[in-house]
């Protein structure tokens, strides 16, 4: 066969594959994400800001994505109730526009943060650690 030929039909090939490649996918950060975590949606620029978009799933409902640096996007909270598994995330540009789809984890277990007593029991171990070095520092001057 003629090298030209197998260049041309390579080529054809290639431009059929990309043709028939998966629409473009939302964007969700993080992925993995824990229940009751912030996570930020984004359409990655494909979106019009003129048309608007908007994310929707059951993670965390509908929600309104507002333009800006890396494209139309929005903050949203994952329900504090969500099992963990797979969930879909899709992004809709406004009228006329696409519509894309991304599917995302969601791993066991919480996401963990400070709370109150957790602070307050911090503070008083730095009390007390601050008394016992002032305490030693006083017994050793008294010596000299």
């Amino acid at each position: 066969m003629n090298p030209a030929r197998i260049a041309a039909v390579a080529l054809i090939s290639a431009a059929t594959l990309a043709a028939a490649a998966p629409p473009a996918s939302a964007q969700v950060d993080p992925d993995p994400m824990a229940a009751g975590q912030r996570v930020t949606i984004s359409d990655g620029k494909r979106c019009d800001a003129a048309g608007g978009a908007r994310a929707d799933s059951t993670l965390f409902g509908s929600v309104v994505l507002q333009p800006g640096e890396h494209g139309m996007a929005a903050e949203a909270m994952v329900a504090v109730g969500a099992t963990p598994g797979r969930y879909q995330v899709t992004i809709e540009c406004g009228t006329g526009g696409g519509r894309f789809t991304e599917t995302v984890t969601v791993r066991g277990g919480r996401v963990d943060g400070v709370n109150a007593s957790q602070a307050a029991g911090g503070l008083a171990l730095l009390a007390l650690a601050g008394g016992a070095a002032y305490l030693l520092r006083r017994g050793v001057n008294a010596r000299s």
